[in-house]
């Protein structure tokens, strides 16, 4: 995630495909996934920008998601409310987990949440503390800036959508040997 969208990022070793997922206020915040088939130690993932401003960067490592189609619904928007709760989308699938990216373009400080929130100057990522119990929900994120003055938020929501179940084996056992076998009919 990032405040304002970077011109790249890359990473060490065998290079990942970052894929754009979802951008909310012109930019402002931008969600990125790249699927990762085989377990690394070690990695480093850089974002560079060529503007000069302050820029951040938060890269969360999610297990468990469907690595061909991560991204299920999505929304993006932006408010002047101090302490607002938006409605990020509605699931797609039951066992998703969302997450959000908000910035603060008025850069009032560090926000909090009461969703599970890391923040860093002017932006946060909030990741739901929970997964979707079932398809249809809405789900929402909690951005609160810092103090009292009105922000100026934008924000981008992804939901996670948990890999597919393993198919399984149906297998019809017939015993023939179970015969009752008496002295006496």
């Amino acid at each position: 995630m990032s405040n304002v969208g970077p011109n790249s990022i890359t990473n060490n070793g065998a290079a990942l495909t970052w894929t754009l997922q979802k951008q909310g206020g012109s930019g402002a915040v931008s969600i990125y996934t790249a699927p990762l088939l085989a377990a690394r130690t070690g990695m480093t993932v850089t974002a560079t920008w060529v503007a000069s401003t302050t820029r951040v960067f938060k890269l969360d490592v999610v297990t468990g998601a469907d690595l061909t189609s991560p991204i299920g619904a999505s929304g993006s928007g932006t408010s002047s409310t101090n302490n607002v709760t938006v409605n990020g989308y509605v699931s797609t699938v039951a066992g998703s987990r969302g997450l959000c990216g908000s910035n603060d373009g008025n850069g009032l400080g560090s926000p909090t949440s009461t969703d599970s929130a890391v923040s860093n100057q002017s932006s946060m990522r909030v990741v739901k503390a929970s997964n979707t119990a079932s398809p249809g929900s809405t789900v929402t994120f909690n951005l609160d800036a810092f103090g009292a003055s009105a922000p100026s938020w934008s924000w981008a929501a992804v939901e996670i959508v948990p890999a597919p179940e393993p198919p399984r084996l149906a297998v019809h056992v017939v015993n023939r040997t179970a015969v009752h076998r008496a002295s006496n009919w």
